[in-house]
């Protein structure tokens, strides 16, 4: 479904990631893991489009996306659930569940993902007429969640969704998270929290200082002596 293909990218002179290269299966649910700063988000904002590849390049369902606006990615299938959840928090949580439903085969099935989001997190449709600026920091992450299934994606990419939230509010997110994927959602996951992301994945990348170091399924990478170490504390 997704190919990352040796990818170089740059802010300015500055150069972010080396030679990247990944690839996401229909189906699959994979983990892309590494500390703060090793290029994570961007390699996410990349395949959004909202930055581009100094060299290598990204297909989608065998599209090159070198020169697709951020936009026209979301119409073809990838939704973006970005770090920080990025919400507009004056808006009730319907309206924000509906911004994510603006592209036509979205709107045409706005009643039925409305309904199916609101049976993965009962509490949404609690506080459907609610600010999305007054919610708890787990309901807001719910609904950022809910707002990129909205679009019906054929691949959904999660930006650190255990960010700030309580220990027992994780084992949530991430367990509606592998519903998710049961339900035929193919995910692409960034995260900080390896153990839960490992333990749940496919499939999972070792992302250090912009390059590409490890990769293989979960299980099999939470007992690598330098995951254990670096990642794990073991």
């Amino acid at each position: 479904m997704l190919r990352v293909n040796n990818i170089d990218v740059y802010y300015g002179e500055v150069q972010a990631l080396w030679e990247v290269s990944l690839q996401v299966s229909e189906g699959e649910y994979v983990a892309l893991l590494g500390a703060n700063g090793a290029g994570k988000t961007t390699t996410l904002n990349t395949i959004s489009g909202l930055l581009r590849p100094k060299k290598g390049n990204i297909e989608f369902l065998g599209q090159d996306l070198s020169h697709v606006p951020a936009y026209k990615t979301a119409e073809m299938g990838i939704a973006h659930v970005p770090e920080a959840r990025r919400l507009f928090p004056e808006m009730t949580v319907e309206e924000n569940l509906i911004m994510g439903s603006l592209p036509k085969r979205a709107k045409e099935k706005r009643k039925e993902s409305m309904d199916w989001i609101f049976t993965l997190f009962p509490r949404l449709k609690e506080r459907r007429h609610q600010e999305a600026g007054t919610l708890s920091g787990g309901e807001q992450q719910m609904l950022a969640i809910g707002r990129g299934l909205m679009l019906r994606p054929k691949l959904l990419m999660l930006d650190e969704p255990s960010l700030g939230l309580a220990p027992f509010l994780v084992d949530e997110v991430f367990k509606i998270i592998k519903k998710i994927n049961e339900e035929g959602i193919t995910i692409l996951l960034v995260e900080q929290n390896v153990m839960h992301a490992l333990n749940s994945c496919t499939k999972a990348y070792i992302l250090e200082s912009g390059r590409i170091t490890l990769q293989g399924r979960g299980k099999d990478l939470l007992s690598n002596e330098h995951v254990r170490e670096a990642y794990l504390g073991i």
